[in-house]
């Protein structure tokens, strides 16, 4: 998966959130499913040639192909279908990240690599 599909995993669980009124919430016993159906759907989305959901289930054994299948038609439906993410609504979750990291003193300047 490219890294890029970490910024719009990020986007889609804010919309879950955003579209259910908050009656959706990350906690401790969702969040990595909800992660997880989240990173497939930015992945088949950003990535040119992503992999099948069968090829996930087999790099993670905890979720088979049903579950997985479940997962991915549960968040499209939740989100209805809309995964398109604009450039500008990517640059901005990308920028306050960023941000967020230098804060954090997470920021390495030295170990950044020009695209």
């Amino acid at each position: 998966m490219e890294s890029e599909c970490i910024i719009m995993c990020l986007i889609y669980i804010e919309r879950l959130i955003k579209v259910t009124k908050g009656r959706f919430c990350i906690r401790y016993d969702n969040w990595r499913p909800t992660v997880f159906a989240c990173m497939i759907l930015a992945s088949k989305v950003w990535d040119d040639l992503s992999m099948w959901n069968v090829d996930f289930s087999q790099i993670s054994p905890a979720f088979d192909l049903q579950r997985i299948n479940e997962l991915e038609l549960a968040v499209l439906e939740a989100l209805h279908y809309e995964v398109k993410v604009p450039a500008g609504e990517y640059a901005k979750y990308y920028f306050h990240l960023r941000s967020m990291i230098a804060r954090l003193g997470f920021y390495d300047k030295t170990n950044v690599s020009a695209k």
